[in-house]
């Protein structure tokens, strides 16, 4: 599958971005250029195996094009940008650097008021429009939503890709601008590193995600059980079906064992903490 290529190359990619990073014999000017070319022949690389591949389906297609491909065009996107801006850069003090950053800023901000209808749309991980905006050869595509791009190749462009990477890419810029600003370094794309999948029963992490409600620990209790959930299903990688439904299964179970699983948690806590300040004669002859 298409998928299964992409995600070897997007990986070959990060390391070969990673190796950039960690050579010693390139000025920072060198880097930035080196990112930009291997990001470039990384897209194209990735073109050419979908030339050369057919979708089984629409599903496949989509995903591709709205997951996948963006992924690849948004490292691209980033290094050139940043390229820029650092070329671009002023001379002078703190100050006058800072005040260039910040009118960077102010204009990811106009971007993003300007495509504020896909930006909720990416946002809100909808898929209503997906046949339109993530499919090849669509005849009207929602130009409201997205302008279509003049110079796109019809065999490796839908309508909505390259905006998804533009405001992934974006996302991106805005917190490197702020981290320059602060002076911190920053690396893109970091939570693509690490897949996090819950591999436990669903129902489980549904405790934990009334348990964090209940307690109003985010944002001060104003989220909603359903925005909450979407959150926790979006970091692990897992449906949790319809809170208030599921929830009637735990309300279902017997008084003492409701909250089976946050109960476990709390006694596989209490038993580390335990098993850590249990005498150990070792540890007392290292103290004598």
């Amino acid at each position: 599958m298409i998928k299964d290529l992409a995600e070897q190359l997007y990986t070959e990619e990060r390391m070969a971005i990673d190796a950039i990073d960690n050579a010693t014999d390139q000025s920072m000017t060198g880097q930035r250029k080196a990112k930009v070319e291997t990001t470039s022949n990384y897209l194209i690389q990735l073109k050419e195996r979908v030339l050369n591949y057919s979708f089984s389906s629409n599903e496949e297609e989509i995903g591709f094009f709205k997951l996948t491909k963006p992924k690849f065009s948004s490292l691209l996107i980033f290094y050139s940008d940043v390229e820029r801006i650092e070329l671009d850069k002023p001379e002078g003090g703190l100050a006058h650097l800072k005040g260039y950053y910040e009118s960077e800023l102010k204009t990811i901000k106009r971007f993003f008021d300007a495509n504020r209808q896909i930006y909720a749309y990416y946002r809100s991980e909808a898929d209503y429009l997906d046949s339109q905006l993530f499919l090849r050869g669509v005849p009207n595509p929602p130009r409201w939503l997205c302008k279509i791009r003049v110079d796109q190749d019809e065999r490796f462009s839908t309508a909505g890709d390259y905006m998804f990477a533009r405001i992934m890419a974006t996302e991106q810029i805005a917190r490197y601008l702020e981290n320059s600003i602060s002076g911190l370094d920053f690396h893109p794309f970091t939570d693509d590193d690490i897949e996090t999948n819950w591999t436990g029963e669903s129902i489980n992490l549904l405790e934990v995600a009334y348990g964090v409600y209940c307690t109003s620990q985010v944002n001060h209790g104003k989220i909603g059980i359903g925005a909450l959930v979407q959150k926790f299903e979006k970091v692990f990688n897992v449906k949790m079906g319809r809170p208030y439904r599921r929830f009637s299964e735990i309300k279902q179970r017997k008084r003492l064992s409701r909250t089976n699983y946050l109960d476990e948690m709390a006694k596989s806590i209490n038993k580390k903490i335990d098993d850590e300040d249990a005498y150990n004669p070792n540890d007392h002859k290292n103290h004598d």
